[in-house]
């Protein structure tokens, strides 16, 4: 088969630049490119450190809703450490519940695309 990974995953959000400052600034994601085209046209691409997968912070399009992506999972290796340090930084998470071998927690965007932060030993891990 052609398809060997996922690229972008689209984050459909109803304010480009307070998504930026959420993704960037809350949560540390790396600001890959923001490209402005013209004055409607904006594309803004992010990922976590080292990451393969990138997010793109989209103006909703082809029946998207800003804040109907769920249950995205991002990966830590300290969730005790990740939870307090993305809650300093404003970020609204649920408190961290341990599951069959690992641990997370939950969050939402400004649009409430919501979110999965886990630590997950190997019996977990897809």
């Amino acid at each position: 088969m052609g398809i060997s990974r996922v690229d972008t995953v689209s984050i459909p959000v109803s304010d480009q630049s307070l998504a930026l400052s959420f993704y960037r600034d809350a949560l540390g994601f790396e600001l890959i490119r923001d490209h402005h085209a013209d004055n409607h046209k904006r594309w803004i691409q992010l990922a976590p450190k080292g990451a393969e997968t990138t997010i793109s912070l989209v103006i909703p399009f082809g029946g998207m809703e800003a804040g109907s992506v769920q249950g995205l999972v991002v990966q830590t290796d300290d969730i005790h450490s990740t939870h307090s340090e993305l809650s300093n930084r404003g970020v609204p998470l649920s408190e961290i519940v341990t599951i069959i071998g690992g641990r997370f927690a939950t969050f939402a965007d400004p649009d409430g695309n919501g979110w999965v932060l886990i630590e997950a030993n190997s019996q977990m891990m897809a």
